[in-house]
């Protein structure tokens, strides 16, 4: 896997005379922890180092000016609600595991977190709910954003595909900003 697209040219000449398919991909939590390790423990002991240019975490561009695609009716929910759950119930022990969320998949939780954190989601609630799960299952989930100056919820998916889920009225806005603070 890879998480850039304009890698994927690249990649793939340099893969075609092995039996290895390379997949753009935005989950690649391996390599985010790494790097993130690096950046933590290795970075700041080498000689030149200057945390002003390390920089902080990557935001959207003013330069992404993508338009999220309008979600196929068929997948539309009717109602959609900002969430909250303690991390201790992804945890070992806790209540939500790879046997009870469904369709899909649980991305891997570092030990180190604090049990007492958040994780923040979104529930759809739909009568389509068993065609959004099969469509969901066959797309890679990169998250949710809530755009609050467009007042828009965007799911992102795959490498760089955006998909329009919602418009925010004043109070899910609301909602949308402490979603959005809370993944910080």
């Amino acid at each position: 896997r890879f998480f850039r697209g304009a890698m994927f040219n690249m990649i793939n000449i340099a893969l075609s005379e092995l039996e290895v398919v390379g997949r753009p991909s935005r989950c690649t939590f391996s390599l985010a922890q790494w790097l993130e390790e690096r950046n933590r423990d290795v970075y700041p002991l080498m000689e030149g180092y200057r945390a002003t240019m390390a920089g902080g975490p990557q935001r959207a561009s003013f330069l992404d000016v993508r338009t999220p695609l309008k979600l196929p009716d068929a997948l539309r929910g009717e109602k959609y609600a900002f969430v909250a759950l303690p991390l201790a119930e992804f945890k070992e022990g806790g209540g939500v595991n790879d046997e009870n969320i469904g369709v899909g998949r649980l991305c891997p939780v570092a030990k180190e977190l604090p049990a007492d954190a958040f994780v923040q989601g979104i529930v759809i609630l739909t009568n389509r709910a068993d065609a959004l799960a099969s469509w969901l299952a066959g797309t890679e989930l990169s998250g949710f954003k809530a755009d609050l100056r467009k007042r828009t919820l965007v799911m992102e998916t795959d490498i760089d595909n955006q998909y329009l889920m919602a418009k925010l009225n004043e109070i899910q806005r609301e909602e949308a900003a402490a979603f959005e603070e809370g993944k910080d």
